[in-house]
């Protein structure tokens, strides 16, 4: 409840009816000394706001000035003190013997207070100030040290995680290197020796991934590099993504190695020779790939082995050429019946050899 400009904030302590209980000329004096006891708690300003109309009513401005210093000496040392006091000292202001209230007032302060509290509260006052002053400069660096702790903790657990898996890589890279052919093994060692730098889990994968790309001529020494460069970029950006790169489990990284392979691939003219291969043995042929040999008769009449890159000349033209030659070589042999051909066609012979060479000789 507000009482106009003047009031400030006491109208949450003083209620409308004890405001009408002060003489007109004597409000605004009334609403000062409220909000000055309010200034020190809010509860002593509640407890003053209701005993001063009673005290302006009954006694002189010096009574209710003492009553005032009387709250005020009080709050120092403790305003729950106070605000009791500030309800009881009126009755004793009527008192007979005008001493009362000074001995209640010097009696409750110093059962308020501790023994001790003149001596060294001075003291103690500047030594705490000094202290928070200390507390307020160090908590950035507490913070900072509390973020310095997570980091680390967070790189320990990382460490943990790289250095089991430099365990790993340290167990599978031998056989790894056993089955490389040599003269790719600078350019592997140094490849993988990048990715593990990077992230040792990578680089397990990535060991695997190269002795195939690299024994199986699918990439030059070149292309390799490509290769590695392009999946540690992705292993900054996300290390999960990352090591499915390595392993060749990302569409991305299969699509790298298209356009990295060496040689001209099978699949791009396959057509052209089956429709070639069809011409010439005037059968119906279709065209593999040897890494398909695993699904297929290497050895059939209805179709052609080769293999899936071509990469022994440097220009395609000439790579499609000796694609061209192998295709014919295979056409000849369907055409002619190299396939369908059975021993028992010349069983004559295979009985003469039999009996010269022994049994398993044929």
């Amino acid at each position: 409840m507000t009482f106009g400009p003047a009031v400030g904030n006491v109208g949450m302590y003083v209620a409308r009816e004890m405001l009408a209980s002060v003489p007109e000329e004597q409000r605004q004096e009334y609403l000062r000394m409220v909000e000055e006891i309010s200034n020190l708690k809010y509860q002593l300003g509640v407890e003053v706001a209701r005993q001063l109309p009673r005290l302006l009513a009954e006694h002189d401005t010096d009574m209710v000035a003492r009553y005032l210093g009387h709250i005020e000496s009080i709050a120092e040392v403790g305003w729950k003190s106070g605000v009791e006091a500030a309800k009881q000292l009126p009755d004793l202001y009527d008192a007979p013997d005008e001493t009362l209230a000074d001995a209640y007032v010097e009696i409750i302060s110093r059962a308020t207070g501790s023994p001790s509290d003149e001596a060294d509260e001075g003291e103690l006052s500047k030594e705490l100030e000094s202290l928070e002053a200390v507390i307020a400069e160090l908590e950035p660096k507490v913070k900072r040290a509390q973020e310095l702790r997570t980091q680390l903790a967070a790189r320990d657990r990382r460490d943990d995680k790289r250095r089991k898996h430099a365990v790993e890589l340290a167990a599978a890279l031998p056989p790894v290197l056993a089955r490389l052919k040599p003269k790719h093994r600078q350019v592997y060692l140094e490849q993988v020796a990048l990715v593990a730098t990077a992230d040792p889990e990578s680089a397990l994968e990535a060991a695997d991934t190269m002795l195939d790309l690299l024994n199986g001529e699918r990439v030059s020494h070149e292309g390799a590099a490509e290769w590695v460069a392009r999946g540690l970029a992705v292993l900054e950006d996300n290390k999960e993504v990352g090591r499915g790169y390595f392993r060749l489990g990302s569409k991305f990284s299969l699509q790298v190695i298209d356009e990295l392979e060496e040689g001209l691939a099978l699949r791009s003219v396959a057509r052209v020779l089956k429709l070639f291969a069809t011409a010439l043995s005037g059968e119906e042929v279709s065209i593999r790939a040897t890494n398909e040999l695993q699904a297929v008769d290497a050895y059939a009449a209805d179709h052609i082995i080769l293999p899936p890159e071509m990469r022994f000349f440097e220009e395609e033209d000439d790579n499609f050429i000796a694609y061209k030659v192998a295709t014919a070589h295979g056409a000849g042999r369907i055409e002619f019946g190299t396939y369908g051909f059975q021993l028992s066609e010349i069983s004559d012979t295979v009985e003469a050899l039999q009996r010269t060479y022994g049994d398993g000789v044929v």
